[in-house]
């Protein structure tokens, strides 16, 4: 990890950065330390060049030129790096997210290309996350329903409404597990259902064995006990907190992530909707970062690159 400047807010952010050679010089800093090294996976020498112009640097072994674009989020993009580290300040310290007709406004871009932006900035976040390790302490686990995919059906006139889309209906809700670790980290992973085989491979995949695990008493948590030490409460008898039993932890997260989807996005496509979850499953597990740790973290972890082709493939909203 490297952090170089502290910004507490969005104009000091523009005040640093206040030309694009500034902003290539903070990239190449903290993605290569001083010690840069070819981007392309066939080669990745640490002999390079740097031309006078501070813009291209060029491979002594493979004669390949690129830019501290080249391998990043970044690649392939006519949008100036100031608009794009405005863009990852945005979307990583407004609670409920930024939409893409509002990043478009501030940034005087088009909305079509604050969409791809955004969604370059998640699908890293996304990488940002994946776990290593299984979580072990007190955890809670639970399961939610997107809705809204098409428009939110209690919004809609009673004629319009489509029917059998009460309770876990999936017909226009999106089913989402998750587990966390009492003040530490949060997994969530956008899944076809909330069947006992479903959840407990999602539970077994992030928990160690043996570990103590609060949920509610859906049954498709049946069985749990003979993994892991499994508490329940019954929200069906009202019984929401017992002693140390609950899942208020993980029913939290839920409603931030509703409330953001609802305030700012409104709707998305399913095949989207894991990007989404990345986003908010970020800031929740970097809450105690400041503003400018964050920003600089995700500099850290852009060696990744989503094209608008790779995009549009897996959705169109």
């Amino acid at each position: 990890m490297i952090i170089l400047q502290k910004f507490n807010n969005l104009v000091q952010l523009f005040s640093y950065f206040n030309n694009e050679q500034v902003c290539r010089e903070y990239l190449e800093q903290i993605r290569w330390n001083g010690n840069i090294t070819c981007p392309y996976e066939d080669c990745k020498h640490d002999k390079v060049f740097k031309y006078s112009n501070g813009k291209v640097y060029k491979c002594d072994k493979c004669k390949r030129q690129f830019s501290v674009k080249v391998g990043t989020m970044f690649e392939g993009s006519k949008i100036s790096l100031q608009k794009w580290f405005a863009a990852i300040y945005l979307i990583t310290s407004h609670k409920k997210g930024i939409s893409s007709l509002q990043l478009h406004k501030d940034l005087g871009i088009t909305q079509k290309t604050a969409w791809f932006m955004l969604h370059r900035v998640r699908h890293s976040l996304g990488l940002n996350i994946q776990p290593s390790e299984k979580l072990e302490g007190t955890c809670e686990a639970d399961e939610t329903y997107i809705g809204g995919i098409g428009g939110q059906e209690k919004n809609k006139h009673q004629s319009k409404k489509t029917k059998g889309t009460q309770g876990r209906s999936l017909k226009t809700k999106t089913p989402v597990a998750g587990i966390i670790k009492r003040g530490g980290e949060l997994r969530a992973n956008v899944v076809d259902g909330t069947s006992g085989e479903i959840l407990k491979k999602f539970i077994d995949e992030n928990l160690k064995q043996g570990n103590p695990l609060n949920t509610d008493e859906w049954l498709g948590y049946k069985g749990l006990s003979k993994i892991f030490d499994h508490n329940v409460v019954k929200h069906n008898s009202k019984e929401y907190v017992k002693g140390d039993i609950h899942t208020n932890t993980i029913e939290g997260f839920w409603a931030i992530l509703k409330r953001g989807i609802m305030g700012i996005y409104h709707s998305m496509s399913k095949k989207h909707l894991q990007r989404y979850v990345d986003e908010f499953v970020f800031r929740y597990n970097t809450r105690g970062f400041s503003e400018s740790y964050r920003f600089d973290y995700v500099l850290n972890n852009i060696n990744n690159h989503l094209t608008y082709k790779e995009l549009k493939n897996v959705g169109s909203n």
